[in-house]
This record gives structure tokens, sequence and C-alpha cells, in this order.
């Protein structure tokens, strides 16, 4: 059964193509903010700017992802809340507006203490980053269940491809621009202009999602035919967690999804570092930093665009051993990068396999959920919560291996993680032709 395959009535498609093309817009602009305060190439240059500690960068990626993953749960019962009164939209734009407000701390802390107080500027970013992080994974589950309500699954395929094309294409510009920055102006004014231009263009993208026009509360695309839930019915807490169990214990191909997530995200651990081992073994300046984040958004456009057709033609299931395996041959070039324009062809792999794991991770929570006539921001917010260990513990994980033994172990860990992620992705893709059965109520 295509992981495409959706409830059994579409969404609404009066204002479908309206709706399509500003999600898109969305991924443009919040790239193109968020790649001024990149946690995969800017931020762990700047941190390792303020201290030589290999952990503290490591938590750069930690907290990026424990902020976006850890609040889901709790975000999709709010979204709940809100589907039923049709204010969904209302929810993720109040939600979020208020996670922007601290991300002023990083840039007031480094504009005044950024070259006399390291640690100041330093702890107000990790604080700063963590909260806006969090607001993030709060209104996920509903940003997520919006656009399974409004984008028709049959345009899927197309419009993951087209918005991380989007957002790709917005990152690789801001990324030179990033690079000019950090190139002609003083530490710390480079970094401060990069985290002020983007806490603007991650606050000005919620104007942009503010033009998408919700369903009404009672629309059918908030709930297929013969779900347990409706996808808006807010439940108790204990119906709550005893049908997150059932999620788990009923669906085989979710649990399979779960596993290689987990892998994937221990395997993390190397491309936390790759930005970090260049500035301190081969002498890397903070425009290289900028340089890297533009070739990682330009391999991840011209991967997104060629994964749009691959999971179009095979589904979005295959991306999972493709962008491994891209993974692993990062990872194994870093092992032997002599300098840092070898670099470059580590960053091409990232943003290649990235695109390839970040279409699937988008795509398939909604695929497996409406393949199992059940919640999608359930099954959005158990994918992110369940993965939230591993995500975290690795790059702290890689930080200590780092600091006691250099990177080449950390990417040979990362190396055998992705294999067994592309193992797991192989093993999805059998367990796909297998019809879901029909699930029975609670």
């Amino acid at each position: 059964m295509s992981d495409q395959s959706s409830a059994k009535r579409l969404p609404d498609l009066r204002h479908a193509s309206w709706n399509f093309w500003w999600l898109v817009f969305d991924g443009f602009v919040f790239a193109f903010g968020f790649t001024f305060i990149s946690p995969s190439s800017i931020l762990p240059v700047f941190v390792a700017r303020l201290t030589p500690i290999d952990l503290l960068a490591g938590a750069v990626p930690a907290i990026d992802f424990v902020g976006l993953a850890l609040p889901q749960i709790l975000g999709a019962r709010w979204a709940a809340r809100s589907a039923r009164r049709g204010g969904r939209k209302r929810f993720v734009l109040i939600a979020a507006g208020i996670g922007r407000i601290p991300m002023l701390a990083p840039i007031v802390a480094t504009a005044v203490y950024g070259d006399t107080e390291p640690g100041i500027a330093l702890a107000s970013l990790l604080i700063g980053l963590g909260l806006f992080r969090l607001s993030e994974g709060i209104v996920l589950p509903a940003y997520f269940d919006i656009v399974g309500a409004v984008v028709p699954p049959p345009r899927r395929a197309r419009y993951f491809a087209l918005q991380q094309a989007s957002g790709a294409v917005g990152g690789v510009a801001s990324a030179f621009g990033a690079r000019w920055l950090l190139a002609n102006l003083p530490f710390p004014w480079g970094f401060v202009t990069c985290f002020a231009l983007g806490t603007f263009f991650v606050s000005l993208v919620l104007v942009v999602f503010a033009q998408v026009r919700e369903p009404e509360p009672d629309d059918p695309a908030w709930a297929g035919e013969g779900e347990t839930e409706k996808v808006g019915e807010v439940v108790s807490h204990p119906r709550w967690w005893r049908d997150l169990a059932q999620v788990i214990s009923s669906d085989a191909t979710f649990r399979l999804l779960l596993v290689g997530r987990s892998l994937a995200a221990l395997a993390s651990m190397a491309p936390a570092y790759y930005a970090v081992s260049a500035v301190r073994r081969l002498g890397a300046s903070d425009a290289d930093g900028a340089t890297f984040g533009a070739v990682m958004l330009a391999s991840s456009l011209t991967g997104t665009l060629l994964w749009g057709e691959v999971a179009g033609r095979y589904r979005h299931t295959v991306l999972v051993p493709v962008g491994a395996s891209l993974g692993a041959s990062a990872a194994f070039s870093a092992i032997f990068a002599p300098d840092v324009v070898w670099l470059l062809g580590t960053f091409a792999f990232v943003g290649l396999a990235g695109s390839a794991l970040g279409m699937a991770d988008t795509a398939l929570p909604l695929a497996l959920a409406e393949r199992a006539g059940r919640s999608r921001a359930r099954y959005v917010a158990a994918y992110s919560t369940l993965t939230v260990p591993f995500a975290v513990a690795s790059p702290l994980i890689g930080g200590v291996i780092a600091g006691a033994y250099g990177y080449v172990p950390v990417n040979g860990i990362a190396i055998v993680a992705y294999a067994a992620t592309a193992a797991v992705g192989l093993l999805m893709i059998r367990q796909m032709k297998v019809p879901m059965p029909v699930p029975t109520a609670v």
C-alpha cells in the first residue's frame, strides 16, 4: 500500500492551491532566516570561538533537537483542543510568536559581552535557542496536522519536495550573506548581525503562515472514516497514554520507523562535529562555517528535487536507506579530510543525506497515521518524542568521545549507526507492502 494513500476523504480543495503555495513560501522564509543561526554550521563555529570544550559545542544540536521534539506530546493535546474550535492556526501563531522573544537574549549578550565575557554570551545563546525551539516543538504537531488537512495526499510528494527545495534556496542565499558578514565584520559583530537577521526572518515567517486558510472544525479533512478517534478529539490523560501505547504495539511499521529514526539520531553525533573539527583541526575561519552551510544547503536543494521524484515514484520509505547510506558516506569522508576544501564534499553528502531523511521525517508519520486511520498529530508527536533520548545523548556522547579520543571514533560509530538505519529502512519497505489491519476501538 502506498505511503501516500490517505484517509478515505480528501481535504477540502476550495483553497488547495492557495494553501499549497503559501506553505511552500513559508518554508523558504523560515529557512532563509534559520540559516543565519544554523545549529549545524554557524553556531558550532561560534561556540568553538567561545570555548575549547567540545561537549559545549555538542550541546547546540542536543538543545536544538530536544527543544523541538520533547514538548510535542503536550503540543498535540493543545492542538487537539484548538482543532475542535477551528483555531489551530491561531494556536500556532501565538505560541510560535512568544517563542521568538528569547532569541533577543543572544543578540544583546553577544553584542555586549561577546569579546569580554564568553560565558555569558554562550549561556544566552543556549537558553535563547532552547526556548525558541521549545516553542517550535509545541506547535509542530498542529502545524503538520494543518498541512495534512489542507494538502491533498496526491500532492504531498510534490509539496514536500517544493517546500524543502524552496527552503534550500532560501538557505543558500542567506548562507552566502552570512559568509560575507562573518568575513567582513570583526568578532563578535558578524555573529550579532547574523543572529539579528535570523530572528527577524523566523518571526516574519509567522506573517506568511497566517495566510493559510484553515478548514472549518467539522471539515472531513480533520477525521477519516473508521478512526478510533477523530483527529481533533480531546481525550483524557489515561486514554491518551493507553492509545499511544496501542499505536506503538499495533503498528509494526511505525515501530520500525521509530527504531530507524533513533539510529539516525545516534549517528548524528558525527555531523554535529564536522564544523567544530574543521575549526580545531584544520584552522577553519568563521566565514568557512558559513561556506559549509551554503554547500550543505545547495546539495540539499539538489537532493530535494531528486528525492521528490523518487518518493513520487517509489514511496517515501525508500528515502530512509538512501539517506542513511549518504550519511555514512559523509562520516567516512570526514575521517580522511586533509584540509577545509575536502570538507566541502563532506558537507555536500550531509545535505544530500539530510534532505532524504528530512523528507522521510515529514512525510512518513502522516502517511502511517492515515494508513492506520489514526490521529496525524499523535503520530507526529510520538515519532519525535520517543526518539528524544537518542538525539539528546548523541552529540553529548560524541563530545566526550571527541575530547578523549579525537573525531575518528565519533565518525566510526556514526557509520555503523547509519548502516543499521539503512537496514531498518529496507525492512520498512517490505513491511509497507503488508495491508494495515483495521484498528479496533480502545
